[in-house]
């Protein structure tokens, strides 16, 4: 009788390791295109992508990890209604399979200013809820492989990023949108000052977008002619990590739309690629020729931090190994090594 509890329960547990790899590989499921959407500006991924992700699904998280979903696609994405006071922003705990439970601000502020470090990651265009809950467990799994073993708090942030029309105009919504999640962020990242929980932030394309908005915000900058009320939060000494950001070239120096960003962040990893035929037609958002995005030129120059010092910034132009697209995943593979390099950015949070 012992015997047959003992494979019972062997089988309920094999059961319940398929049913966990299984949802993994369903929330992964929506990011297939097909081969010739690269084509459509700010296009999610190549088709190649659907693989990337699925040979992640098995990767081991540590027990000590706390993964984190900020939800904000149930509120307004409209800068001029957002509530900068007290927004109702939807957070949830994630298992490593993605299911999400229901928490709250107070609950994650409490659990947090007891964690050595918090990571914010911001996804990119065209991803559906359940799409941005697996890209951010993936990357969170590439980075995870390499750094210091030493427990964090991984936040999710998902945003109304879902396929919007057709080409430019669906690009031109998500730029909009992008104001309002910065500012959003950056309402959070003034509840990480008053905790002083050390912080790192990841942002791709839009995302990216999105991360400097809120460093900018952070600090007391306007975005959407929109500003945090109280006085500006400077000198949290972020390290941030930007992937093909989809923000103007200028836009981080001195009088530039995000100029302040720069006296919250500690460094900067940048990410680029000359070939990226998505971010090359950049300028369409605006329709001014000769606007350029940072995640196709590349550095040029950055405000000072908030010491007056320059900002140590780490560029790399990642042409040879993503190629045309614009594919975050390929960032992360070969040559690019944005996994090594994001996941020092963590590790430099920890006291020696």
């Amino acid at each position: 009788m012992q015997h047959l509890n003992h494979k019972a329960a062997r089988s309920m547990q094999t059961r319940s390791q398929l049913s966990c790899l299984m949802l993994v590989m369903f929330v992964a499921a929506g990011l297939f295109i097909a081969p010739n959407a690269e084509a459509d500006f700010f296009q999610l991924e190549p088709a190649n992508e659907f693989s990337s992700v699925q040979a992640d699904s098995g990767a081991a998280e540590t027990a000590e990890d706390r993964l984190w979903l900020i939800n904000t696609r149930r509120i307004t994405s409209n800068a001029a209604c957002a509530d900068l006071v007290s927004p109702t922003l939807s957070i949830s705990r994630l298992n490593a399979c993605g299911q999400a439970s229901p928490s709250s601000i107070d609950e994650y502020l409490a659990t947090i200013s007891q964690s050595p470090a918090v990571v914010l990651y911001a996804h990119g265009n065209r991803l559906e809820s359940g799409e941005a809950i697996g890209r951010g467990l993936t990357v969170y799994r590439r980075t995870r492989q390499l750094r210091d073993r030493t427990p964090i708090d991984w936040v999710i942030w998902s945003w109304p990023s879902q396929k919007e029309g057709l080409l430019a105009k669906d690009a031109r919504i998500k730029a909009s949108r992008a104001d309002t999640q910065g500012l959003y962020m950056a309402w959070i990242l003034r509840r990480h000052a008053e905790i002083a929980v050390p912080t790192a932030m990841i942002g791709y394309s839009f995302g990216g977008r999105v991360v400097t908005g809120a460093l900018h915000a952070a600090a007391g900058g306007k975005l959407a002619g929109r500003s945090l009320q109280g006085a500006g939060v400077t000198g949290m000494q972020i390290n941030a990590g930007l992937v093909a950001p989809a923000i103007e070239d200028d836009w981080m120096q001195r009088c530039g739309y995000h100029s302040e960003a720069t006296k919250n962040l500690n460094r900067l990893v940048l990410l680029y690629n000359r070939r990226d035929v998505i971010l090359k037609r950049y300028w369409l958002i605006n329709r001014v020729r000769g606007e350029s995005a940072l995640g196709y030129s590349g550095p040029k120059s950055f405000a000072a931090r908030i010491d007056g010092t320059p900002l140590p910034v780490i560029s790399k132009d990642c042409a040879p190994t993503v190629g045309v697209h614009h594919s975050e995943m390929d960032y992360y593979s070969d040559s690019c090594r944005a996994g090594e390099k994001m996941s020092a950015l963590i590790d430099e949070l920890f006291p020696n």
